[in-house]
């Protein structure tokens, strides 16, 4: 099964999409919790759950009015699984015997709210079970009012003792201090400790007299937080463009995804993310780019849209093929720490050794972000190139961004980030005139193209670096001696 750590998760934008999620419900917040990525032998299940989103996704507008009458019956449910599964082993008190009242007063409600929103939609595997004999028990006159209390009518033994017990309290207040008082007072007390006992029995027999609706009502504590999370799993589909992903066995497709994450602080910016697109076989591919060119962006949004698809959300792309992996395993840089005194290229060494080490136990996917950048070039680049080799001959999907040259030799898939290939750069230089350093990187910034494109054979990486150079006025001088140095290094 898939297990990425919090950072991980914090990294590619995962906790940032679940932290935009608002279940109405205790129990579709704790679903939210508790999420975690469906392994292939889950395939059927993981099935009907997307299904189920896409349901609710193209069907909500039919029934909006029940269905938002049933999401706010939902926020008034109270989260009294505890109480409720006590009830199996031990008699509840009349405060919990009160929860659970309410809880099935609320099942109440919902029930033919959710009959109404089921006939638009037909959720598979979805159902709320009908609970009103375990109401009537705890409302035998019907009232259907979220109070409890043990009413004299529960027995004739608590209708009797409750009686006598009102006499000697009025009897009490008649008479003045002395030894008939003292009497009746110790009376009174008796009489109280026998109702005591009276209703612990009745408290006893009702709580064994709903025992066998556990199950109902925690199944619908189930179903709600199921319903529940559907629901905002779709409307997060709208919201960011998701689509129902095709589930392949071994191909990796997305189509214009993005990174909800980066997306919004773009927005705030006045900026728009760029799609990126990317098609994936087993075997290993290479993205290739300038640092600071965007293949961390496109590495994390690949990483968060698999993710996704394994989680039963859909993913933020407009096409979405992606077979179910048993593993995911991603080093970068900016997830390495220098913990046990390793640097950060040593952290990844070691990460790598793990990763290899359980590449038998079934398909991974491998992301690797600007591997071994932290040690010399030329070690560097030998490195990835090696491990680019190596994971093409594994059980996986590999990509690895790199800003190295001669590394797509070794993969099946050759990416580059588009950058400021497709600009016109002397008509970009001339808006650049009288700005000023920060402003001229944010405008550069602004015509920079994250996207991706498949390249044939081998090409170098792109040399975006150089022309930013060029484009925020380094001296000529300086620019030719790098052209210089380049060459000098390519040359053999």
């Amino acid at each position: 099964m898939i297990t990425l750590s919090f950072a991980q998760r914090e990294n590619i934008g995962f906790q940032y999409v679940l932290d935009t999620l608002r279940p109405s419900s205790p129990y579709g917040r704790e679903r939210v919790r508790e999420l975690r990525p469906f392994s292939p032998e889950e395939r059927p299940e993981l099935l009907r759950q997307l299904s189920n989103v896409q349901r609710v996704a193209e069907g909500e507008e039919v029934c909006q009015k029940p269905l938002n009458q049933l999401l706010r019956v939902f926020m008034a449910v109270k989260d009294i699984s505890p109480t409720v599964r006590k009830c199996r082993e031990t008699a509840l008190n009349e405060i919990e015997l009160f929860e659970v009242k309410s809880f099935l007063l609320r099942c109440h409600e919902m029930l033919p709210l959710f009959q109404e929103v089921q006939q638009a939609l037909q959720l598979e595997g979805v159902r709320l079970e009908d609970t009103e004999r375990a109401l009537d028990l705890l409302d035998p006159e019907g009232s259907r009012v979220a109070s409890f209390l043990i009413r004299d009518s529960a027995s004739q033994t608590l209708l009797a003792l409750r009686r006598e017990k009102r006499e000697l309290e009025e009897r009490l207040r008649r008479l003045p201090q002395g030894e008939e008082r003292e009497s009746l007072q110790a009376l009174r007390a008796r009489t109280a400790a026998e109702e005591e006992l009276e209703e612990i029995r009745i408290r006893k027999e009702l709580s064994a007299a709903l025992r066998p609706y556990v199950p109902a009502m925690l199944s619908n504590m189930e179903m709600i937080g199921e319903i529940d999370l559907t629901v905002e799993k779709a409307r997060l589909a709208r919201r960011y463009g998701g689509v129902m992903p095709e589930l392949t066995g071994s191909g990796l497709e997305m189509t214009k995804m993005l990174s909800p994450k980066v997306a919004d602080a773009l927005r705030s910016q006045g900026q728009e993310f760029t799609p990126v697109s990317i098609s994936l076989d087993r075997g290993a591919a290479v993205i290739t780019g300038a640092n600071m060119g965007g293949k961390s962006v496109a590495m994390k949004a690949l990483a968060l849209n698999v993710l996704l698809v394994h989680c039963g959300f859909f993913p933020f792309a407009e096409r979405a093929r992606c077979p179910l992996f048993h593993q995911m395993h991603m080093i970068s840089e900016d997830l390495e720490s220098v913990d046990r005194g390793l640097s950060s290229f040593g952290g990844e060494i070691v990460r790598f050794n793990q990763l290899a080490a359980r590449l038998r136990e079934g398909f991974s996917l491998v992301l690797l972000d600007e591997f071994a950048r932290g040690t010399n070039p030329d070690e560097g680049a030998a490195i990835v190139q090696a491990v680019t080799r190596y994971l093409d001959g594994q059980n996986v999907i590999a990509v690895l961004a790199t800003h190295y040259d001669n590394v797509a030799r070794y993969a099946r898939a050759h990416y580059q980030v588009i950058g400021l290939r497709q600009l016109d750069l002397e008509a970009l230089k001339r808006q650049l005139l009288g700005l000023n350093s920060q402003a001229g990187v944010e405008l550069i910034s602004q015509h920079m193209n994250y996207g991706l494109y498949q390249v044939e054979g081998e090409q170098d990486c792109p040399r975006d670096a150089l022309n930013i150079c060029r484009l925020l006025g380094m001296e000529l001088e300086i620019v030719d001696m790098i052209e210089t140095c380049r060459n000098d290094r390519k040359s053999p």
